[in-house]
């Protein structure tokens, strides 16, 4: 049994040298803590995480392209559906479906 592992931040970690020489002169350039640095670079690094879970997330439908010859994705693009491949307006039979499936 026991209690869950919690990911819990110590004041220090284990950075490699090269990482390390290039933090000390890439602050000493910009004028920064090192801290700041280091916040910024996993700020960076968070926020481009969500927008790929964001992108993820906003899926279109899925729908045979008559371009393609397969099955594809389609994205809404300015009140357009187009086929994530190769470009194709299927805005018309995306819509038609959509307007089926709604209760």
């Amino acid at each position: 049994m026991g209690r869950k592992k919690d990911f819990k931040a110590a004041k220090s970690f284990t950075l490699g040298l090269q990482e390390l020489a290039w933090l000390a002169k890439y602050s000493a350039d910009k004028k920064l803590k090192a801290s700041e640095v280091m916040n910024k670079l996993l700020r960076t690094a968070m926020q481009n995480d969500v927008k790929e879970e964001k992108k993820a997330i906003q899926r279109g439908p899925i729908a045979f392209c008559t371009k393609c010859m397969q099955r594809t994705e389609f994205e809404n693009v300015k009140d357009n559906w187009l086929c994530f491949e190769c470009g194709e307006d299927k805005t018309e039979v995306i819509e038609y479906h959509l307007e089926r499936a709604r209760p």
